[in-house]
């Protein structure tokens, strides 16, 4: 087992774990960290990305190639990366990840305009049924959540938002599946404040997925974190991004929470324009912290 001490000092030189001094980094730290496809998404390819010469990474072999590079074997997907809905297609990607010796921690669904807080009803009952299908794919990949947005849950809407994501959570509950959300914050979108997305967390019996980047200043984090971090269906997102707010922070406030469960790293070039090493110092924070 790696010590503490040296895995600061491989974060620090940008060293990848273990390689800089030929010992493997702790296997328990590592099973509890995933990858979202999103982190490789200038390399992957699909039928939903154009086509590239820099895209080298069939999506199929996605799971194969962060098992092999980072020795993680938790993977988490845009809904938007599978290349058809066809059973006979979901079998061979789940065989490809069975094959890696890994899973799929999660799906995230981004339908566009389509999310639980639409004004318009027959866009909620829309939402409902494609968010029930990706429940039934998630099934057939053995992935156990699929994460959902919220929209703005604005005043208007949040009653209706809050039922619609009651009828999404009663059939994912059939299926042993757990509908999650995270905090949503840009400055140039209109989103929720956190304490409206934990009312409507509790409301809907729906479970939160935190992200540590995901909030306007570090006293809103500090805030919501430690809730948030009891509300999980044990899965989280995690960014690094040392100018606006302290990785290692946001982990101590999990652990304080009692947190037992997955850290899945979302990087989008924060760390540099190379997502391997991007990613890796990611991996070396959190097996620094976790």
């Amino acid at each position: 087992m790696m010590k503490r001490r040296e895995f600061l000092i491989g974060s620090a030189t940008g060293l990848s774990s273990g390689a800089a001094w030929g010992k493997r980094p702790d296997r328990a730290k590592l099973d509890r960290i995933a990858i979202m496809s999103l982190c490789f998404d200038g390399v992957l390819k699909s039928a939903s990305r154009p086509a590239d010469a820099k895209r080298t990474v069939d999506i199929m072999a996605f799971a194969g190639m962060i098992a092999q590079r980072y020795g993680i074997h938790r993977v988490e997907f845009q809904h938007t990366d599978f290349d058809s809905t066809e059973p006979a297609y979901f079998k061979e990607f789940r065989r490809r990840v069975q094959k890696a010796k890994s899973r799929v921690n999660q799906i995230v669904l981004d339908f566009a305009n389509l999310n639980v807080s639409a004004t318009d009803p027959v866009i909620r009952l829309e939402t409902i049924e494609l968010t029930r299908s990706w429940i039934d794919h998630a099934v057939e990949l053995d992935c156990s959540r699929v994460m959902v947005s919220q929209g703005t849950l604005a005043p208007a809407v949040r009653q209706t938002a809050i039922e619609t994501l009651k009828t999404m959570n009663a059939y994912a509950k059939t299926k042993n599946i757990f509908i999650t959300m995270e905090p949503r914050w840009r400055a140039d979108a209109n989103n929720a404040p956190w304490d409206v997305y934990v009312e409507a967390l509790k409301a809907s019996g729906t479970y939160a997925n935190p992200d540590c980047g995901n909030f306007p200043d570090n006293e809103s984090r500090a805030a919501a974190l430690p809730i948030l971090y009891r509300m999980t269906a044990g899965s989280s997102h995690v960014k690094h991004i040392p100018d606006r707010f302290s990785t290692a922070g946001a982990i101590q406030i999990s652990k304080e929470a009692g947190y037992k469960g997955i850290y899945t790293i979302e990087e989008r070039g924060t760390n540099g324009p190379d997502p391997y090493r991007a990613v890796q110092i990611i991996v070396d924070v959190l097996l620094a912290n976790i």
